[in-house]
Order: C-alpha cells, then structure tokens, then sequence
C-alpha cells in the first residue's frame, strides 16, 4: 500500500490482490469502490480534471458576467447555454462517482458535488478535484512499485509473503512522511 490519498470520503490505495498482484482502487466510501488499471484512471483522472476545470470556467465566466454590468440571473442563464452547448461528463468514466460542476452564488467560486448515484457525498473545491486526479496516477504508478519490492522482500530478503505484504503496507506511513 505504497499510497494512499483521502479527499474528504473518496480514497485511492494501492491494493494487494490474492497471488501478489497490487491495483489501484478507488473508494468513494466504504461501500462503493472500484479498481483502475492505467487505462482506466487516465480517463478517469482526465474526467476529474475536466468536471474541475468546467467548474472554474463557469465561475471565471460569472464573475466577467457581473464585473459587466450583468445580474447574477442573467450570469445564471448564460451558464445554462453554455452548459448545454458541452459534451457531458460520462458517468460511466467517473462511475461509481458522479461530479457536476457548480458555481457558489455566495463566494463565486468553482466546486463539485460529487455523489455516489443520487445519495451526495459532499463537494470538492476545484484544487482538492485536481489533486484527487493527480493522486489517482500516483496510485497506479506505484503499483508496480509495490508489487516489486513485495517480490525483493520475498525472493531476495527470504521473508514470507505475509511479513512482505505487512512491510508493503506499512510503506504509504513513509511516503507521506517524505512528502
């Protein structure tokens, strides 16, 4: 478990599968979770980086909107054309997470809310969405990492499998002390 990264009750870790196999899975809580091999968290980080990115475009064209002399109903207006002038976020992509951009009406600024089907889960503020899609990559690139140091602690330290995988685990403490 080389990384682990918590944003708020979504969380990607490295996991080991039975036969030494590790994967980066995706909770988005303690129910709902999902495992992404590289292709699959490309496009989900790209997804996540997309859902952010639209919620600050929207919140840059809000406050253009305002900064011109335009109400905040007829700035709320303009994003509903704009919004469906955009391909949609696939929720496929992001399952068993969904994000809609927003724009706060009280600070101006880009978020997520972000749900598990139709049960929310909370919001994200664009930042915190970004280095959530960031983490994700981490996660997957240290995979491989985990699994090769669980077979050097196995093959060539002569440790069992169990003492190994412990050793592993125990790894994600010190990458966050590094950081």
């Amino acid at each position: 478990m080389a990384e682990t990264h918590d944003h708020g009750a979504v969380w990607i870790q490295s996991d080991l599968l039975p036969g030494g196999t590790y994967v980066a899975t995706l909770h988005a809580d303690d129910d709902n979770s999902r495992v992404l091999d590289r292709d699959t968290a490309l496009r989900y980080a790209a997804a996540v980086h997309q859902a952010a990115t639209q919620a600050e475009h929207d919140a840059a064209v809000v406050a253009q909107l305002r900064a011109s002399g335009l109400s905040r109903e007829e700035a709320a207006l303009t994003l509903v054309d704009l919004r469906a002038d955009r391909a949609p976020l696939d929720p496929q992509v992001t399952a068993p997470l969904v994000f809609k951009p927003c724009v706060s009406a009280n600070r101006g600024v880009g978020y997520l809310e972000l749900s598990v089907g139709d049960r929310p889960l909370g919001q994200w503020d664009a930042d915190a969405a970004h280095a959530h899609a960031g983490h994700v990559m981490a996660v997957v690139a240290a995979v491989d990492l985990d699994a090769a140091y669980r077979r050097f602690l196995i093959g060539t330290v002569g440790l069992d499998a169990t003492h190994a995988e412990d050793i592993v685990g125990d790894l994600a403490e010190h990458i966050q002390a590094a950081q």
